[in-house]
């Protein structure tokens, strides 16, 4: 998960009407609280953003995190095109409460199998991908971030992992119980036979971290 911001945007939209049938006064979108899913689905933003109770939430990604999610993509990648069984994402909206229209969650990685992946690939689906990867920013509350976490499971992923760079080791999450992997990731429940090498995927942390 890449550190939660607030970007400066120009005023969009406006404020319900009052009893009279006047406008509230249009407020810039960091201020709104009443932004909807279809809202955010039409909107040009500057950068990711997830939907916290009808706020919008940036996420600004940092090189190295980028570059931990592409590591991340690329052998995940190389495992799917082996054995082709789903679909494999970076920063894809869900829409985690179907009923909730100021919700919405953006995983760093998502996968999801192919019996699951929804016909309509243009909006946010209503549904909890089966594997969400969340990548720790040195300035993300991890406490936050466990909440996040737990939204995936509750909502219906089979897995979650969570990275933590600054610890090079993945918190495997599972609806059973939760451990941590330093060298080979795996999920054989889901993914058999997947191999992820942690050292390829923390290859730079050593480096940036020292700077």
């Amino acid at each position: 998960m890449s550190s939660a911001a607030t970007i400066s945007s120009p005023v969009i939209g406006a404020r319900p009407t009052d009893r009279t049938g006047v406008a509230y006064e249009a407020l810039p979108l960091e201020q709104r609280t009443d932004i909807t899913v279809e809202e955010l689905e039409r909107l040009s933003l500057p950068a990711t953003a997830e939907l916290y109770d009808g706020r919008v939430v940036f996420k600004m990604a940092s090189p190295l995190h980028a570059e931990i999610q592409s590591n991340i993509i690329i052998q995940l990648g190389n495992y799917l095109e082996q054995r082709p069984i789903g679909a494999l994402w970076t920063d894809a909206h869900f829409k985690l409460w179907p009923e909730r229209e100021d919700r919405a969650r953006v995983p760093d990685v998502s996968f999801v199998v192919t019996e699951r992946l929804p016909q309509d690939m243009l909006h946010y689906p209503a549904m909890a991908p089966d594997l969400a990867v969340e990548i720790l920013s040195p300035t993300d509350n991890f406490f936050a971030v466990m909440d996040k976490v737990d939204e995936y499971l509750q909502q219906g992923s089979k897995i979650v992992w969570l990275v933590i760079p600054q610890k090079e080791e993945v918190l495997v999450c599972t609806a059973e119980g939760k451990h941590s992997v330093r060298d080979i990731l795996t999920a054989p429940e889901l993914l058999p036979g997947l191999q992820i090498s942690l050292k390829k995927v923390f290859a730079r942390v050593k480096t940036e971290t020292a700077q």
